[in-house]
């Protein structure tokens, strides 16, 4: 399938005939998930753009359909039932995507998100079940940041050969702790305060949005392990990594709900939040950096225990996959 490949990521596939590249995730996930681990990688769930396009695929989802019916793809009725749209917001049956429907499909209460079985064609599945998925990114869309040597335009350079990302759109600790290592980064950890003056006017950047909490965004740490006892995601106490300044009038004492997850507010303090409860959160990369294939794994392993669901735990063994 692949043929005079463009620069960009090694970890995904180039079709000349569509100029686009794409990536097949073998280990299945939800719906809301894949979309986010896309996104995450700076591409989008596969929606095929033709019907030639369409045919191409099974080709490329062959390998999971022995133990899988299908694979997800970027269409879904979750807006009104039965009102077909893609992620772009097109109705599925003013497009040649209409043709594409799988005998006796769509199935009455058969699901919300659409997949893609061996034969091209498309059925409705309940979006919560897990499915391996593909990514897809067209040729001319993707330029090359060079300061950060990624090809998301997203990442900023900082100080100490520290590349950030900060992510506007909210997610629950545990999807930003995928999302940040989809990137090829990790949950930010502050070690001084030129850094956490740093997260300060990257927070002074972005305007005031409609999210649980405005002040608040993900950090790298939580104590998910022993309660009261904050380590970053990389095994380190808070205070062995070099900042550890907290907002004493932010105390978690007067939640209702334990504040397991790390955070940092507006004012660059340390503080915590619900894990579970959607946030900003800021990603880091340092460049050059070079990880071995068992730091990755002991990074993964170290987070299943404290993943809260079966999917999130084949997320992150997918994730593992997907790195290596």
């Amino acid at each position: 399938m692949e043929t005079e490949r463009p620069a960009y990521r090694k970890d995904y596939i180039y079709e000349k005939a569509f100029k686009t590249f794409y990536k097949l995730h073998n280990t299945a996930a939800t719906w809301p998930d894949a979309k986010i681990r896309c996104e995450a990688e700076g591409s989008e769930l596969m929606i095929p753009e033709s019907l030639d396009e369409a045919d191409a695929m099974p080709v490329l989802i062959t390998a999971v359909l022995s133990k899988y019916n299908g694979v997800y793809v970027g269409i879904h009725d979750l807006y009104s039932e039965r009102t077909y749209v893609t992620l772009k917001g097109k109705l599925m049956q003013d497009t040649i995507l209409n043709l594409l429907w799988e005998r006796n499909e769509p199935r009455p209460n058969g699901g919300r998100c659409l997949a893609m079985q061996r034969s091209g064609r498309f059925f409705v599945n309940p979006c919560t079940q897990p499915l391996p998925f593909i990514c897809k990114t067209k040729a001319e869309k993707i330029t090359y940041n060079k300061e950060c040597k990624s090809f998301d335009k997203r990442w900023k350079l900082g100080s100490k050969n520290i590349c950030f990302y900060m992510h506007t759109e909210p997610q629950t600790w545990y999807q930003a702790y995928m999302t940040c290592l989809a990137s090829g980064g990790h949950l930010l950890i502050v070690n001084d305060r030129n850094e956490a003056k740093y997260v300060r006017d990257l927070f002074k950047e972005t305007p005031e949005r409609r999210v649980p909490d405005n002040e608040f965004a993900f950090l790298g740490f939580s104590d998910l392990f022993q309660r009261h006892n904050f380590k970053t995601i990389h095994d380190q106490k808070i205070e062995d990594v070099g900042y550890s300044d907290w907002d004493v009038k932010c105390s978690q004492n007067e939640k209702s709900v334990p504040q397991r997850c790390g955070g940092v507010r507006r004012n660059g303090l340390l503080t915590t939040g619900d894990c579970n409860v959607p946030a900003m959160f800021f990603c880091e990369k340092l460049l050059n950096a070079t990880v071995s294939k068992q730091a990755l794994r002991q990074r993964v392993k170290k987070a299943k225990p404290a993943l809260q669901s079966q999917a999130q735990m084949n997320s992150a063994d997918g994730l593992f996959e997907d790195i290596l």
